[in-house]
């Protein structure tokens, strides 16, 4: 597997910022499920991967009746399941969920990817 540097930024404007200073020789890290395999094949070359999980805006999961859901781009895939109201107002984002993967994979894999 090719070398890499990793940073785990706290806040939205880290993480942009080293998007725009590292440009496509970054990559952004959430879920990773597909990523890793590619990196760890050689299918897809990073100089620098950026974990976005420590940003709150993008784990962020609030379901509220008759206002909406509020879905990170970084929240696991299981964590949908976890609310009966959630998962009774949005079964299609549900089926959705359930077709990534197995449990194993459902436990690390985010919508955001």
């Amino acid at each position: 597997m090719q070398a890499f540097d990793y940073v785990a930024p706290g806040n939205l404007a880290e993480a942009l910022g080293l998007l725009k200073e590292k440009g496509d020789r970054a990559r952004v890290l959430s879920g990773g499920t597909d990523l890793i395999v590619q990196v760890r094949e050689d299918k897809r070359r990073v100089a620098l991967m950026i974990d976005v999980k420590r940003i709150p805006e993008l784990m962020e999961l609030r379901f509220e009746a008759g206002r909406g859901l509020t879905l990170g781009a970084s929240v696991p895939c299981y964590q949908l399941y976890e609310s009966a109201e959630l998962v009774k107002a949005y079964p299609g984002l549900i089926d959705a969920a359930e077709l990534i993967g197995g449990k194993q994979i459902q436990n690390r894999a985010s919508f955001g990817g």
